[in-house]
């Protein structure tokens, strides 16, 4: 995430609730995943959790892109 982005976010955040949320699981998804990632022989069943959990932080990075753009 750019910082320009995350000075946005974070000038934000405290009045608008869906920016605050979706930075919350964006920071917590990334979390996750690179504890997953970080994780040796991962079984069939944490790679698919790791490809969902990509994917949910993938669809919130858009939502949370389309709110910054109508904040600048």
């Amino acid at each position: 995430m750019e910082k320009a982005d995350l000075t946005l976010i974070e000038k934000h955040r405290k009045d608008n609730y869906q920016l605050d949320k979706l930075f919350k699981e964006h920071l917590e998804l990334k979390e996750r995943i690179h504890k997953m990632e970080g994780a040796k022989g991962l079984g069939a069943n944490e790679e698919k959790e790791l490809h969902l959990l990509k994917k949910k932080k993938l669809d919130g990075r858009e939502k949370l892109e389309d709110l910054l753009k109508e904040l600048r």
